[in-house]
C-alpha cells in the first residue's frame, strides 16, 4: 500500500527549530531525509507561485540513487553546488522528542 502524501492547503508558520526537530527525529529513527527548495515561476506576490520547501523523511534512498545524486552535485560545483559529508556518529545530538 502506498503511503499518503500530506499536504497543507493553509499557510502555517514553520520555524527553523521545527525543521531541525523533523530532521533530527529522522536521524534518530535511522530514516533518510531530503530537504529541498522548489522554485516556482511567477510573481512572488501571488501565494500560489511562491517558492516552497519540501521535507521528506522515510526509507527514500538506495546507495545507487545517492551516488547518482552526488555525481550530479559534483557536475555543478563550479556553480556553487556542494556536498557536506558527516559521519552519523560524529553528529552532535539535537532536540530530542
Amino acid at each position: 500500500m502506498v503511503g499518503r502524501v500530506q499536504r497543507r492547503k493553509t499557510s502555517r508558520v514553520f520555524s527553523s527549530e521545527d525543521i531541525q526537530k523533523v530532521l533530527f527525529l529522522a536521524l534518530k529513527n535511522h530514516e533518510d531525509f531530503v530537504l529541498a527548495r522548489e522554485p516556482r515561476p511567477g510573481e512572488t506576490a501571488d501565494p500560489e507561485t511562491e517558492p516552497v520547501i519540501h521535507i521528506m523523511t522515510g526509507n527514500l534512498s538506495t546507495s545507487c540513487r545517492l551516488n547518482s545524486l552526488k555525481g550530479r552535485v559534483m557536475l555543478y560545483d563550479d556553480e556553487g553546488a556542494r556536498i557536506v559529508t558527516i559521519r552519523e556518529k560524529d553528529l552532535m545530538t539535537g532536540p530530542e522528542k
